[in-house]
């Protein structure tokens, strides 16, 4: 019997490699966030958490719309590559504490950049050892 990896099969190694953590929220950064977190993903051969980041202030149906925008740029970046174990997790309001927790057992953090994640990263990377990437606008 022979077995054949598909060419976008990943080898995963689990607890080897920190997760790569994304925070994908709905303002027009979560598609090129989560590219580069797949890509991340794929180079280390960790597992991806994806955070899905929405403001306390939303009512039910705003709230789902951006559940329902990042999980779907999530989907698309994932689109043609098996094997990437990946968990989403949705976080209301700041997500400052939930990155600082997963930032010490994390490879990478992966963020937008901009004035309203500046105080994410840079805290992430003062209080641990993790990378942190961040993603303009334009990815």
């Amino acid at each position: 019997m022979t077995t054949s990896r598909s060419p976008s099969a990943i080898s995963y190694a689990p607890g080897l490699v920190g997760d790569v953590v994304a925070g994908l929220a709905n303002d027009g950064r979560a598609d090129g966030i989560a590219q580069v977190a797949v890509a991340e993903a794929r180079r280390r051969g960790a597992r991806l958490r994806f955070l899905q980041i929405v403001h306390e202030s939303l009512t039910p149906h705003e709230r789902a719309d951006a559940d329902q925008a990042t999980f779907r740029a999530a989907v698309r970046a994932l689109r043609g590559f098996r094997g990437i174990p990946c968990r989403f997790e949705l976080v209301t309001g700041d997500p400052t504490a939930t990155f600082l927790e997963l930032a010490h057992s994390a490879s990478v953090i992966i963020v937008g950049e901009g004035s309203s994640w500046r105080e994410v990263a840079l805290q992430c990377q003062a209080d641990s050892d993790c990378q942190v990437i961040t993603v303009p606008l334009a990815s």
